[in-house]
């Protein structure tokens, strides 16, 4: 009996990237068959409905019950893959006949923790305790949930009831396949310790930071690569990477060549460009937010720091560039750590079995 699955999941770069992986997993199984419902972001017909249509939340769940009930309608589905609630809102009637699972990255109570870095709000008390009872009132619908962190199993139970029992954490991770070996590549080639950032979003991501610590004490001892969206000038020992593809041979030669990876970032639940730095078999150095901590071992595999924390950030660089070998061991460290916690396809395949056993529930 051949057992259908419908994937939801909103239009990101980094989520859908996540469900190709479970999507893959799934297609290896010749009873599976996949109905994939991405969710576009885009405005659209929303425009016609000002400010609640310009809500992400609103027209995003109102997409995404619809992209269901369209699918459920062309011929039922067994078990349903929700990414994240975001778009799962109004799915609550669906959620009660299909049995679900849930996934998130952080919850709404996480993202306010991050709204200013993320150009939201948090809005008047009335407001936000709506929005939770309106989550809550979902979420109990969900038979069971993966979270890519304790930080926001942590919020699920104590900020919209869930049982523990039900949650699994699941770091999204990396294709480690696209990743070789550190330990089988040659030497290292020629040059200044190598610092590298990956961010869109500079300031947010704490680029403007890294650019001014290296400005002021690594200039004669490093080279800096960005690997960013923002437009910036050219100067001496500093290499910016406009257009890069996400898993393009490009990027990957960058992560090949660098010494360290550094995202000294002001907002973010949990950076997947971490996961491709321990595949890289690069020591980290991050910052205190989101779950960032749960994914640097402080001392073994990098160094986690406050927020704009320039003096800080200043001596880790230093600490690393001027012990290239203390970098390497924790480099290998770090790519332990993506092995066992961050491998996108061992955990791609985790969550689809935990689909296909609630799809062939009684």
């Amino acid at each position: 009996m051949v057992v259908r699955i419908g994937l939801v999941l909103e239009q990101a770069l980094g989520h859908v990237a996540y469900g190709m992986g479970i999507k893959q997993a799934l297609a290896q199984r010749s009873d599976i068959e996949c109905e994939w419902l991405e969710i576009p972001f885009e405005l659209g017909d929303f425009k016609r409905l000002s400010k609640v249509g310009e809500n992400w939340t609103f027209r995003g769940s109102v997409r995404a019950r619809n992209a269901i009930a369209k699918a459920h309608r062309r011929r039922p589905l067994d078990a349903l893959f929700i990414h994240t609630q975001t778009v799962g809102l109004f799915a609550g009637s669906y959620m009660r006949k299909v049995p679900t699972l849930m996934s998130l990255d952080a919850t709404p109570m996480n993202y306010d923790q991050l709204a200013n870095w993320y150009g939201d709000r948090v809005h008047s008390a009335t407001i936000e305790r709506l929005k939770l009872q309106a989550h809550r009132m979902v979420m109990k619908h969900a038979q069971q949930f993966t979270v890519w962190s304790q930080w926001a199993k942590n919020s699920l139970v104590a900020d919209y009831l869930v049982d523990p029992r039900k949650i699994t954490i699941l770091h999204p991770g990396t294709n480690l396949a696209n990743f070789p070996d550190p330990e089988q590549r040659g030497p290292r080639r020629p040059g200044p310790f190598r610092l590298l950032f990956v961010g869109g979003d500079f300031k947010r991501k704490g680029g403007d930071l890294l650019l001014d610590v290296y400005r002021t004490h690594l200039r004669d001892s490093c080279e800096l690569h960005l690997v960013t969206g923002a437009e910036l000038p050219a100067e001496p020992g500093v290499h910016v990477y406009r257009g890069v593809k996400p898993h393009s041979e490009q990027l990957l030669r960058l992560y090949a060549d660098a010494d360290a990876f550094v995202l000294p970032t002001r907002g973010d639940c949990l950076a997947v460009v971490l996961g491709e730095a321990m595949a890289s078999g690069l020591p980290i150095i991050t910052t205190r937010v989101g779950a960032h901590a749960e994914a640097v071992e402080e001392g073994k595999s990098g160094f986690v720091l406050d927020v704009d924390d320039a003096r800080g950030l200043s001596e880790r660089l230093k600490q690393l560039s001027r012990d290239p070998e203390g970098a390497r061991s924790m480099g290998r460290h770090s790519r332990e750590i993506g092995e066992e916690r961050f491998n996108m396809s061992r955990n791609a395949n985790r969550i689809a079995d935990m689909l296909i056993e609630l799809a062939r529930r009684p």
